[in-house]
């Protein structure tokens, strides 16, 4: 369902009780609009909590707050912007970047925010490099989604479990002990819900096993910026690549199935008690919690095998070169870095502040299903998909290989079938990457 709000910080909010949060500045008399759009409406309540503070530097400035369905959020963006249509605060998933960068659609990060960004104290670098280059930042990294394993506490105990699988074996392990068949051998209970449909979602899936499997990502930055390799072919990838498919299917038809497409899947699946683990990002907690408040569960680290890492993707804040309202925005932004901003950005969306320098314990205390997502693991690689500017295209079409092979039943014990699917997903994302321009053997 398409989600569109308008929210407008009007001269007449109230400014009880803001006083003395920050030194005083005089009212600046500038005037007009300053315009924001979301294809992550749930952030929308930290943007509202600060334009009062924000009114009493710039009391003459409306801010007008547009919040869209994501994809729809993306097609407007990449039509607006070129032609000076666009909102003055973009708010860029990683992913979408390297468009508006490319473009040269973005205006320079002031120098104490680029000082922000570039401290490794408070940015860790791997968000950092996502928005810029050549060691300059073009936006300021804001939030994370990171990947984590949710299982439900119930089940685990009736299963004797103990705790959540700690690697790649355990998992399809677990996940065999923890289904549960009906008397005409059909699943009843999913050991774990996989992500059976929608392209790019089940490639990531996909790519989060194939990632501990090999310490790589299916699709990973080449030599250039803007530039993507594949490494399903890589020595010894491929091979990795043929074996976790075989456990898909293995996991998915026959005598060892743990999921059917006939069930509540995803997320709604595990909310709804008919799966007992999932793979997924940090605001699963808020929806799990909503839409299942009679299931407990946790959430551990993702399982490890040859490397040990889980996925993130960032939402980044930047500013419209061609802005007319660029010092407010940017004061704007520095706002939204505030302790109590950045709380209400967890706390309503589920989305994990990137700022190190800030203080979470609080709320993982009253909320330890989060301790995956907030409390720092020393060794476990936070990693990020390569933007680029094929990125949808590529995943997607790429992901519609992967899934339709989980549907064969024919390539169950059978990797030199598995082999062909792996082969025609290298040549499937290498074709749009080539067509791209930006393909790197």
């Amino acid at each position: 369902m398409k989600r569109r709000t308008v929210l407008a910080g009007g001269a007449g909010l109230a400014l009880a009780g803001l006083a003395g949060q920050r030194p005083a500045r005089a009212a600046d008399p500038m005037s007009g609009r300053l315009s924001i759009w979301l294809g992550y409406g749930e952030t929308a309540p930290a943007y509202q909590q600060a334009l009062p503070a924000f009114k009493q530097m710039y009391p003459n400035i409306q801010v007008e707050i547009l919040s869209f369905d994501l994809h729809e959020y993306e097609a407007k963006l990449s039509v607006a912007v070129p032609t000076g249509n666009g909102p003055d605060i973009l708010t860029l998933h990683d992913y979408v970047f390297p468009h508006y960068y490319d473009n040269d659609s973005l205006d320079d990060v002031p120098a104490d925010l680029a000082k922000v960004v570039n401290d490794p104290k408070i940015i860790d670098p791997v968000f950092r490099d996502v928005c810029s280059r050549e060691g300059k930042p073009w936006g300021v990294p804001w939030w994370k989604g990171s990947r984590a394993l949710f299982y439900n506490l119930d089940h685990f105990k009736e299963a004797g479990l103990s705790g959540p699988p700690k690697t790649m074996a355990e998992l399809w392990d677990y996940a065999e002990k923890l289904t549960r068949k009906n008397a005409d051998g059909s699943i009843s209970r999913a050991g774990i819900t996989l992500r059976l449909t929608e392209g790019s979602g089940g490639l990531q899936k996909f790519d989060d096993m194939y990632y501990v499997m090999t310490g790589h990502q299916i699709l990973e930055a080449g030599p250039k910026p803007g530039q993507v390799r594949i490494t399903l072919k890589d020595k010894g990838n491929i091979d990795a690549a043929v074996q976790l498919l075989l456990d898909y299917v293995a996991h998915l038809h026959g005598p060892k199935k743990v999921d059917d497409w006939a069930l509540k899947h995803d997320t709604q699946g595990f909310a709804n008690g008919v799966a007992s683990m999932l793979m997924r990002e940090d605001w699963a907690v808020a929806f799990i919690r909503k839409n299942g408040p009679d299931i407990h569960f946790g959430t551990a680290p993702v399982p490890r095998a040859k490397a040990w890492g889980n996925f993130n993707l960032v939402e980044i804040l930047s500013v419209s070169k061609i802005s007319k309202m660029k010092k407010p925005a940017w004061d704007l932004i520095r706002l939204l870095q505030e302790q109590k901003y950045l709380d209400t950005v967890l706390q309503e969306s589920g989305w994990v502040p990137l700022r190190m320098d800030r203080d979470f314990s609080a709320f993982l205390g009253k909320n330890p299903e989060y301790k995956a997502f907030l409390e720092p693991i020393p060794g476990y690689q936070a990693y990020l998909e390569p933007p680029n500017i094929a990125y949808v295209e590529a995943t997607t079409r790429t992901g519609d290989v992967i899934l339709a092979a989980y549907r064969d039943a024919s390539l169950l014990n059978n990797p030199a079938g598995a082999k062909a699917v792996i082969s025609k997903a290298y040549d499937t994302a290498a074709n749009i990457l080539k067509r791209s321009g930006i393909f790197a053997p």
